[in-house]
């Protein structure tokens, strides 16, 4: 493969690298803005001014045991899950980038040794 080959694919590469980059920053402000919305799940608490009874303690315990519990599990699990995944990617395209760096490198000093020969 020829030099200018590499050079467009570290220059992808980069930007692949680049991009996934800032998704990943991306996704940790909205995981943020996702942390503050917590409390609007358990809101408003339910009193006897605004609404009582057994169907009033069903809400509140669906909300407090089923909503929380998921919205925790989202937080923690799925988020996790996606920050592993960006971090896996990341790696590989800094590999990868490191290796085609290499390659351009090593082609370079090929090329010029032509060079000098020819001279």
């Amino acid at each position: 493969m020829s030099l200018a080959y590499y050079y467009a694919l570290l220059r992808e590469k980069e930007h692949q690298l680049q991009r996934l980059q800032i998704c990943n920053s991306q996704l940790q402000a909205h995981q943020q803005e996702f942390i503050e919305y917590e409390k609007k799940i358990t809101q408003p608490p339910l009193t006897s001014s605004t609404w009582q009874g057994m169907l009033a303690n069903k809400f509140d315990q669906t909300r407090t045991e089923q909503m929380l519990t998921k919205y925790h599990e989202l937080d923690g699990q799925q988020f996790s899950s996606v920050y592993t995944v960006f971090g896996d990617k990341m790696k590989s395209l800094q590999d990868e980038i490191i290796a085609i760096k290499e390659i351009i490198k090593r082609l370079e000093a090929e090329l010029a040794a032509e060079r000098k020969k020819s001279k």
